[in-house]
């Protein structure tokens, strides 16, 4: 009887372990994923307009809300002329998939912060 309450007891403990592992894993993904959200929102409200061509599309396996995750290669143009390539991960909304294939001219919103510039696409999908 001792071993099989060992057996009981040490299931137990790999089971609350591997709980707890999961559910911070869960936490941490869906924190991560708010401060990217609330980023780009920033970025929308805040950051400075240009148009930038879309030189590839290429989906990803990821979905929010059903609108698939597509990463867009893009040549930004500035307002001044200054031209600078960026690659943007973003969702997509289904109905407007056919506005960001290859050659196609886009409205984005950037950021410069430091030697860093962050990106947002108008018209993606923002819950």
């Amino acid at each position: 009887m001792n071993t099989s309450l060992f057996v009981i007891s040490i299931l137990v403990v790999i089971s609350l372990f591997t709980t707890t592992f999961t559910v911070t894993k869960v936490v941490l993904a869906h924190r991560s994923h708010k401060d990217k959200m609330r980023l780009t929102k920033q970025i929308m409200d805040n950051g400075k307009s240009a148009e930038a061509i879309v030189n590839f599309i290429r989906q990803t396996q990821s979905k929010l809300d059903d609108q698939p995750e597509v990463i867009l290669d893009l040549t930004v143009t500035k307002d001044n002329g200054e031209v600078f390539h960026a690659a943007v991960k973003t969702f997509i909304p289904l109905i407007l998939i056919p506005q960001f294939q290859k050659g196609k001219i886009i409205q984005v919103k950037y950021i410069e912060q430091e030697d860093e510039r962050r990106i947002a696409v108008e018209d993606a999908y923002l819950p």
